[in-house]
C-alpha cells in the first residue's frame, strides 16, 4: 500500500530545534556558498589574473549544476529524508571552499564551483522546505521561519566576508568560511535531521502502483505547475538581472553612488517586513492569497524606475519597498504556496523540477541584459523588458491560484 507522509506523521512544532537549526544552516549555508562570491572577484583578479568574465562564469557554472541537481536531490529526500543528502552536502561545501583557497588554475576553479552547486542544491535552495513540509505540524509557518533568517544571509555575510579578507587576504578569508560552514550547517544537519522522513517515506510498491504516475509525472501534466514555474522564471530572470544591473542603471538615472547604495542597503529590510507580517498572520492567509499580491510589487517596482530620475532619492525608496516586500513575501510562497496548489507528496522532486525550469533564466539574465544595454546604449528598453515579464509572472501566478486546492 501507499503510505505517503500525512499531516498526524507530522511529528515536529514549527517553534522547535529542527526549525531553528535549519534556519542558522540556510543563513550561514546561502552566506559561505553563494553570497560570499562577490567579494572574492576583485581579489582574486589582481592576484591571478583572469578576468571577471571568467571568475563569474565559473559561477555560472554553478548555477547550472545547482539547477540539474534539483530533481535527483528533491527525489532522495521525499524518499529518506533529509540527513544524509544534506549533511553531506553542508560537508562537501566545507572541502570546497578550502579547496578553492588552493586554487591556482582557472579549469579547477569551474570544477570546484560545480562542486559548489550540487553542494548548494544539497542543502539550501529548497530543500529544507521539503524537511519542514514532511515533518512539521505548522509547515507554513516554519516555512516563513526558514525564509526569515535565510533572508540575514546576504546582512550577515557579506560584511563579515570582506573583515575577513581585508583582515588575511581571501584564501585565508576561504578556509574561515569552511570552517564556520562545517561547524554549523555540517554539524546541525548531522544532528538535528537524523530521524525525519521525506513526504513519500514508508510508500511501498503495488501492482496498482505502476498503472498509478509518479507525483511528480502528474503534476507535470497539471496548468498549475507550469504556471508557476513560469511565474518564479520571471522573477528569478528579474531578480537575477536586477542584481548585477540596478548600480550602473541608476547611475546611468543620475543618482550619486552613495545615495545609490544607501537606497539598496534598506532592501534587507523591507523583504524582512514582508516575511515577519507572513509570520504573523499565519494561515489566516493562504499562501496563494499573499502570492496573489507579492507577484503584482515586481512590475509596480520596475516602472518607479521609469520616475526614479525624476523622484530622485525618494523614487528609490519606493521602488526598494515595492522590491523587497514583494520578494521576501514570494520566498514564502514559492514553498508554501507549491503545496497548497500542487500538494505536499513529492515536494522535494516537484520543486526540484521548477528549479530546472528556473536554470536558463536565473542564469542567462545578466548577460542578455548586458547584451540589451550594449545593442541600444540605454536601460530603457531594459526595465520594460523586465516590466514585461514579471507582468507575464504575475498573471502565470493568478492562474495557478486559482485552480482547485492539492489534498495532502
Amino acid at each position: 500500500m501507499i503510505h505517503p507522509t500525512g499531516p498526524d506523521e507530522r511529528r515536529f512544532a514549527a517553534s522547535s530545534p529542527l526549525v531553528w537549526g535549519l534556519g542558522l544552516a540556510q543563513l550561514v549555508g546561502w552566506g559561505t556558498l553563494y553570497f560570499a562570491f562577490s567579494l572574492f572577484v576583485e581579489p582574486m583578479e589582481a592576484e591571478l589574473g583572469w578576468s571577471r568574465a571568467d571568475l563569474n562564469g565559473a559561477l555560472a557554472a554553478g548555477l547550472l549544476a545547482a539547477g540539474l541537481a534539483s530533481i535527483p536531490v528533491g527525489a532522495w529526500i521525499d524518499r529518506h529524508g533529509g540527513h544524509k543528502v544534506m549533511t553531506f552536502g553542508a560537508a562537501a561545501g566545507a572541502v570546497l571552499l578550502a579547496l578553492w583557497s588552493r586554487v591556482d588554475t582557472l579549469a579547477g576553479f569551474y570544477a570546484l564551483w560545480i562542486g559548489i552547486g550540487i553542494a548548494t542544491a544539497s542543502t539550501v535552495q529548497d530543500v529544507p522546505f521539503a524537511v519542514v513540509t514532511a515533518n512539521v505540524k505548522d509547515y507554513r509557518r516554519a516555512i516563513s521561519y526558514l525564509a526569515f533568517l535565510g533572508g540575514l544571509s546576504s546582512t550577515v555575510f557579506i560584511p563579515l566576508t570582506k573583515l575577513l579578507i581585508d583582515a588575511f587576504g581571501w584564501r585565508q578569508a576561504l578556509l574561515a568560511l569552511a570552517l564556520i560552514q562545517l561547524l554549523i550547517p555540517a554539524l546541525l544537519n548531522g544532528v538535528l535531521l537524523r530521524g525525519t522522513r521525506g513526504s513519500r517515506s514508508g510508500e511501498t510498491a503495488t501492482p496498482g502502483l505502476a498503472r498509478d504516475p509518479s507525483p511528480l509525472r502528474r503534476a507535470l501534466t497539471r496548468r498549475a505547475f507550469w504556471a508557476l514555474a513560469i511565474c518564479f522564471s520571471a522573477q528569478t530572470f528579474m531578480f537575477n538581472g536586477v542584481t548585477f544591473h540596478i548600480i550602473p542603471l541608476l547611475r546611468e538615472r543620475g543618482l550619486a553612488l552613495d545615495t545609490i547604495v544607501l537606497g539598496l542597503a534598506l532592501f534587507g529590510p523591507a523583504q524582512l517586513a514582508s516575511r515577519v507580517l507572513l509570520v504573523f498572520v499565519g494561515e489566516a492567509v493562504p499562501a496563494r492569497v499573499a502570492g496573489r499580491i507579492a507577484v503584482l510589487f515586481f512590475p509596480a517596482a520596475m516602472l518607479v524606475l521609469f520616475a526614479v530620475e525624476r523622484l530622485g532619492f525618494a523614487g528609490l525608496l519606493l521602488y526598494v519597498g515595492l522590491f523587497g516586500l514583494g520578494n521576501g513575501a514570494l520566498t514564502i510562497v514559492r514553498a508554501a504556496g507549491t503545496v497548497e496548489i500542487l500538494g505536499a507528496r513529492a515536494f522535494g522532486a516537484i520543486t526540484g523540477a521548477t528549479n530546472l525550469v528556473m536554470m536558463l533564466p536565473r542564469t542567462a539574465a545578466p548577460v542578455a541584459l548586458a547584451w540589451l544595454w550594449e545593442a541600444t546604449g540605454t536601460y530603457d528598453p531594459v526595465i520594460w523588458i523586465l516590466a514585461a515579464t514579471t507582468t507575464a509572472g504575475a498573471i502565470a501566478f493568478w492562474i495557478a491560484s486559482l485552480e482547485k486546492p492539492a489534498e495532502e
